[in-house]
């Protein structure tokens, strides 16, 4: 007796002892998951603060710093002289400014002492009425007081010591010397454009509304021709364009254009933009749009489109800006980017972006004593330089990181130029320095809406039937190898999968365009057909077969459907697309076909999203209640009745849960998207072309991103776009997911 007890006493304490390690290893493991889920959300919490980081400086807007200048001396120093225009080199060294007595003075700019006084070549003597700058190559053109024009260009050439710059070499190129005007009446204005093919024009303004257009023959020669005057108007601005165009701008309030390219210059369009007279004109970097600046502050961009394609092309107003509340008075363009400055009789300075609309800077104006004469924006756009009618000169340093960036630019429509009407367009890089970037997020959201769209509608049909189907008619046995069968297929890489429907699936659907197409119809057709002949099949035939054996004659259904769709391809397309179904698409339906398009990423992704789907709705639809099936069968329902009105409905939580996790896979997808569509970022619901998607884009944009710029920013923005995309439907997806679980909780 004694014995036994002991034995029973050591068993229990050794029951108490497995017991306890259990619950140890328990609390270790519940530890160990609580480490790991809470190091998952500091880990998401940590990636999406990088990503703020990163982003955030966008929304910074442009910061300046006004630097002690001091009075520019000497010879020709800016008091009691006025200057017609002045200039800066990229290294800030010299401030020059072009005199009345005709002479080019450069200064010091961190002294303003008188460094070099050059006279214009021709014009000794003569004073100067009228100078103006050229956006590219500093070219100059300059009107004298007996109707000459005076060709000119500045230029610096660095001189270094060792590896350090030590000066500037100085030179005032001659581009020539013109008579506009033989009975010698002052030049008002004049404008001057040089190609770097060498191919040049100059426009004068003489009297109040007389406009001289030089130019030059082959052999070099110029040639004059005087435009009919604007009667009953005084014309106060002439510029050049870059596409052989002319502009003239009046006190009335409009915009004369004129073709010069031709053989014969011609009016193409008189315009009216200003009730309260046009008092500053210039053409933004590019040389296509015209900014103009009216009597009452008001500015606005204009640039000729086309509104329709067979309409001419005609003056638009493309962009319009801030108010700045006096006269604009001087339009100063920057030549690195699409940034220009302002400044108005108050002597207010305003920096703005051409592209955003962004008045990215605001400096308070002084009083029509300091009314601003001229400024500019530094050549590497780090600085501002503005005259001003009291004689003095200002000098800011400037910091304007991201003047491309607004909210309207990444989520309105732009109007860009060449495009006839506002749109949302992603364009981020160019050929050329006056290249308008295009950073519209709107077509990538689009391109993964719809990159998911097609993705869903191919997977979520099939793999939901197909797990309803193993999970209710497939024998035990079948099903411990469907199913590890078909999760293996999550572990095929993307990039696997990119590669297939690229370079084989892509040129085998265009291929074979319409039996594709039939099989969205054919395979439902004979799958269908499949059950119902089994449903139909003698009793005694049933009994004798084991459950799940339906496939026996649903599979051999399926692969009729599939041959017959092939079979019967080109006898449709003849039929009913005469013979060509993607000219007869372009032709009825104006859509082009690409050979990577919305059909083969849906296809692709779609057996990437099948395994997730499958596996989840499997086993939502496993763990179904027993009984409530069994109910069902004894009522008299049959097995499909069972299927399809109870335990889907049952499932139905489980199954939405299966749907957003594969959109959650579909919509982060990158390498299908990016080797299985043609990445072009279109707003087109079309299945026969393609998109492209945010994951996309950023895979093929940040490699040529420079860090911290502003299309390294935006791709930053675009990630936080893609993850805000996710989280909002996530929470939204469990929201209903509760939902229903609330509603069949009771069953």
């Amino acid at each position: 007796m004694a014995s036994t007890t002991l034995r029973v006493r050591e068993r229990i304490v050794e029951a108490s002892k497995r017991i306890g390690r259990v619950k140890r290893i328990d609390r270790a493991a519940s530890a160990l998951v609580t480490f790991g889920g809470i190091f998952i959300i500091i880990s998401v919490l940590f990636i999406f603060l990088f990503i703020a980081a990163e982003t955030l400086p966008l929304f910074r807007s442009a910061s300046a710093e006004k630097l002690a200048t001091p009075t520019l001396g000497g010879a020709g120093s800016l008091q009691g002289s006025s200057a017609l225009a002045i200039g800066i080199d990229e290294y800030q060294k010299y401030v020059y400014q072009i005199l009345p007595d005709a002479k080019v003075a450069f200064y010091r700019a961190d002294n303003g002492v008188l460094h070099l006084e050059i006279p214009i070549a021709g014009l000794e003597g003569a004073r100067l009425t009228a100078a103006s700058r050229s956006l590219q190559g500093d070219f100059f053109a300059a009107g004298t007081d007996d109707g000459r024009v005076a060709l000119f260009q500045v230029r610096f050439r660095p001189v270094f010591e060792g590896q350090v710059l030590d000066d500037l070499e100085i030179e005032v190129r001659d581009r020539g010397l013109l008579t506009v005007d033989a009975a010698g009446r002052p030049v008002r204005d004049a404008s001057y454009w040089e190609s770097p093919e060498g191919e040049k024009s100059v426009a004068a303004l003489l009297g109040d509304s007389d406009i001289v257009l030089v130019r030059f023959g082959d052999d070099g020669s110029p040639v004059l021709l005087t435009l009919p005057p604007r009667e009953g108007e005084r014309v106060t601005h002439v510029r050049l364009g870059q596409n052989a165009e002319l502009v003239a701008a009046t006190a009335t309030g409009r915009l004369h254009q004129w073709d010069i390219g031709g053989e014969e210059v011609h009016l193409t369009e008189t315009i009216k933009v200003s009730d309260a007279g046009i008092t500053a004109l210039e053409y933004g970097l590019g040389g296509n749009t015209i900014i103009v600046g009216d009597g009452n502050g008001a500015l606005s961009a204009w640039f000729r489109a086309r509104p329709n394609p067979d309409a001419p092309l005609e003056l638009v107003k493309a962009h319009e800006f801030e108010s700045q509340g006096a006269p604009i008075v001087s339009i100063g363009s920057s030549t690195r980017e699409r940034s220009f400055v302002t400044g108005s009789a108050d002597g207010s300075i305003f920096l703005r972006h051409l592209t955003s609309e962004r008045t990215l800077l605001r400096f308070k104006g002084l009083g029509e004593a300091a009314a601003v004469d001229a400024a500019l924006i530094t050549p590497r756009a780090d600085g501002i330089l503005v005259r001003r009618s009291d004689g003095t000169l200002d000098r800011y340093s400037l910091r304007n990181p991201h003047p491309e960036f607004s909210w309207h630019a990444v989520w309105g429509k732009v109007w860009y130029e060449g495009y006839s009407e506002p749109e949302y367009v992603w364009q981020s890089t160019g050929g050329t320095d006056d290249f308008e970037p295009k950073l519209s997020l709107v077509p990538l959201v689009f391109g993964t809406v719809k990159a998911t769209f097609y993705a869903l509608i191919f997977a979520v049909p099939l793999s939901v039937m197909a797990a309803l189907y193993t999970s209710q008619f497939v024998h035990r046995t079948i099903r411990a190898r469907v199913k590890p069968m078909v999760e293996i297929m999550a572990a095929l890489p993307s990039v696997v999968l990119g590669f297939i429907a690229g370079l084989w699936l892509s040129s085998r659907v265009e291929a074979a365009v319409v039996p594709v197409l039939l099989l969205v119809v054919l395979l439902p057709l004979f799958g269908t057909a499949g059950v119902l002949f089994w449903e139909r099949l003698p009793r005694v035939i049933l009994k004798r077969l084991r459950p799940g054996m339906e496939v026996l004659v649903i599979l051999p259904l399926l692969l009729a459907g599939g041959a017959v769709a092939f079979w019967i391809g080109s006898s449709v397309e003849n039929l009913a697309f005469g013979g060509d179904f993607k000219g007869w698409l372009s032709s009825s339906l104006s859509l082009v076909y690409d050979q990577r398009n919305s059909l083969v990423v849906g296809i692709a992704m779609g057996f990437a999203v099948i395994p997730i789907i499958f596996t989840i709705s499997e086993d939502a639809f496993s763990s179904v209640p027993q009984h409530l099936t069994a109910a069902s069968l004894a009522l008299g329902a049959s097995r499909w009745q069972t299927a399809t009105r109870v335990v889907l409905p049952t499932a139905s939580p489980g199954i939405f849960s299966a749907t957003m996790v594969g959109f959650g896979r579909a919509v982060g997808e990158t390498m299908i998207v990016l080797m299985a569509t043609g990445n072009t970022p279109l707003l087109d619901w079309s299945p026969f072309n393609g998109m492209r998607t945010l994951s996309a884009n950023t895979a093929v944009e940040i490699p040529e991103a420079p860090y911290g710029g502003t299309l390294y920013r935006v791709l930053f923005l675009s990630a936080a776009v893609l993850f805000l995309m996710t989280f909002v439907v996530n929470t939204v997806a469990e929201l209903v997911r509760q939902r229903l679980r609330e509603k069949y909780k009771a069953i």
